[in-house]
């Protein structure tokens, strides 16, 4: 779990490159337009809001949200259990709080099999971040992106096992910090 700007995607893209574990690396289902800089099936499975919402009702999903109240993500059922779980495989997969409290709720079984890992960061921070990154982000979906933040960081300290503050690590700190957990587990 992280909030925006926390540097999910260098740790993952870290972690695809470190050969101590073997991981496998799930990508969630999304409704947003893709970005100049993404491939699809790459980081995230584009599809169109038609395609996501006929997977609801299919009850395809293990968990799904509408995120920053734009855009669907989701992970499907059948990637998770089947293809990882009954495996044996580790797996990373990035997750807000409100998605893995419904998956738990859901399906408190799965707990025993799901380590969670807060990667934290200051308001400021994030701002900084998030300026830096995009020079076109709406007021309005900074606002949004902010109370995501806030929202995180309470569910954070109820339902995940590790918080870090990436803020006073570096990113190969903070790689190495994620691949103790992932070695103990």
């Amino acid at each position: 779990m992280w909030v925006s700007g926390a540097w999910k995607w260098t740790l993952i893209n870290n972690l695809k490159k470190q050969k101590e574990i073997d991981l496998t690396f799930l990508k969630s289902y999304v409704t947003r337009e893709i970005r100049n800089w993404e491939v699809n099936w790459n980081i995230y499975n584009f599809i169109s809001k038609e395609e996501f919402e006929a997977s609801i009702k299919a009850w395809e999903f293990l968990e799904y949200k509408l995120v920053h109240k734009l855009n669907y993500y989701g992970t499907k059922k059948a990637e998770i259990i089947d293809n990882w779980i009954n495996k044996g495989e580790k797996i990373v997969k990035e997750i807000e709080i409100e998605w893995l409290k419904d998956i738990l709720s859901n399906n408190p079984n799965l707990k025993k099999y799901i380590t969670t890992i807060f990667l934290d960061i200051p308001k400021e921070t994030l701002v900084e971040r998030i300026e830096t990154r995009w020079d076109n982000i709406t007021q309005k979906e900074l606002e949004n992106r902010l109370i995501s933040l806030e929202n995180e960081k309470k569910g954070s300290k109820e339902f995940c096992d590790h918080i870090v503050n990436t803020s006073n690590i570096s990113k190969e700190e903070t790689l190495q910090f994620v691949l103790n957990i992932i070695k103990n587990k």
